[in-house]
């Protein structure tokens, strides 16, 4: 375990090296699971916001599911809704090549949007997990099964750096990068 600011990040966290292949892994991780994405409530307005412009890349089902709500709670947690258990996110499409994307990310990109503009931080760091404890942060990760990297990937914190860097500020990500590169220089020295 260690501390860059007030943020723990677990050994784990950090010596993993990881990148996401989509074109491997299909984009499994938005069908993952029992439960939706947990958003706040900040994140549930801003997916409200863009829900029109959203719609036409999901399917009739989809689109008529996210009509009657995008949002529940579950023991005091807000989450995206589930069509059921270890099916896609209703706010996902399919594409030609069978990989499960994103329609908020898509918007992201199709807009020139800042991807937390409209993506929850969850879906956008997946597998990197980021939890308030009081005034502190913590950051773990877990990389189910099914998820595959790239080839040669750099530690896992820095194939998020751009998003971490808008999260937790430029200087908080200078530390990290910082941290990696005296490590890596000490290994070469031993």
């Amino acid at each position: 375990m260690r501390q860059i600011g007030n943020v723990l990040i677990s050994d784990e966290a950090w010596q993993t090296r990881f990148a996401c292949d989509l074109s491997k892994c299909l984009g499994r991780c938005c069908m993952y699971g029992d439960l939706g994405a947990p958003i706040c409530d900040e994140e549930e307005q801003k997916i409200l916001s863009v829900l029109d412009q959203i719609k036409p890349r999901l399917s009739r089902q989809n689109q008529a599911f996210v009509s009657a709500g995008i949002s529940e709670t579950y023991k005091g947690t807000l989450h995206i809704r589930e069509i059921r258990a270890n099916t896609p996110c209703p706010l996902s499409f399919t594409d030609e090549n069978g990989i499960i994307l994103c329609s908020l990310h898509d918007l992201a990109l199709e807009k020139s949007l800042p991807l937390l503009d409209v993506k929850p931080l969850w879906c956008s760091l997946f597998p990197v997990l980021i939890k308030q404890i009081d005034d502190c942060w913590t950051i773990n990760c877990f990389i189910p099964d099914f998820c595959r990297s790239q080839s040669d990937p750099p530690p896992l914190l820095l194939s998020f750096a751009d998003l971490l860097e808008n999260f937790f500020g430029k200087e908080w990500i200078e530390q990290v990068k910082e941290q990696y590169e005296l490590e890596a220089s000490q290994e070469k020295t031993e």
